[in-house]
Formats: structure tokens, sequence, C-alpha cells
């Protein structure tokens, strides 16, 4: 990626969003979770596990026994605090925007930079 407006203003949302989780006694390292009926914490599966052996694990255990798989950013998206649920969509969102960015050119990176430089809220008129 390359060092633009627009990588850093990404790596300062990742930041203030990964702050909401961490005071929210969630994790903050990249990667997959598990979560089991009865833990009070998400578990980090170890990164040497490949998709298959992933799906091993979500299938030993039927949908309906309580477990959960996800990755670290949507760990969020169904939290009851509605500022977890916002740093979780803002890690997806700087999770996509990322990647546009690694492949993007001049108009496209530009186009982001300018999305980014907008105001949270409108102006009032």
């Amino acid at each position: 990626m390359t060092d633009t407006g627009a990588t850093a203003q990404l790596a300062a949302l990742r930041a203030s969003a990964l702050a909401v989780y961490r005071a929210h006694d969630l994790p903050t390292k990249p990667g997959f979770y598990r979560k089991g009926p009865r833990a009070k914490r998400w578990t980090r599966l170890a990164d040497d596990l490949d998709a298959g052996a992933r799906w091993d694990l979500i299938r030993a255990h039927p949908p309906d026994s309580g477990w959960r798989y996800l990755e670290r950013d949507r760990l969020g998206e169904d939290h009851d605090r509605p500022e977890v649920r916002e740093a979780a969509r803002v890690l997806m969102a700087c999770t996509r925007l990322e990647t546009a960015l690694e492949g993007a050119e001049g108009s496209l990176v530009a186009l982001i930079d300018l999305a980014l430089s907008l105001p949270a809220v409108p102006p009032k008129g």
C-alpha cells in the first residue's frame, strides 16, 4: 500500500475502533476467533490453521450449539453497545478500503482520499 493521506486516515480510524474494542474487552489482534456457549471471552485460533481446518472446527459444533466463529473485525457487530457495533463497522470498512487501495491507481486513491476528507456529519445550513 502506498503512503497516502488515505492510508494514514485509515490507520487512525482503525486505531480508534480498536480502542473501543479494547475498552469493551474484545480482542484487538487480527485473526479468527471462536467463543463457546459458556465462554466470557473470544479465543484466537492459531494462525497456521488453514481454511479447511477452520471449517472442520466449525462443523464439529452444530449451529444451534452456541459456538461462534468470526474474524476480529466482526466480533463487535452484534454487541449490545452501539459504539462497539460502530467500531466493528469501521474495522470492516477500513479493511475493504485498504484492499481497494492496494491495487489502486491515481484516480481511485484520490476518490478514497476525498471520501475520507468529508466530515462525518454534514454541515448545517
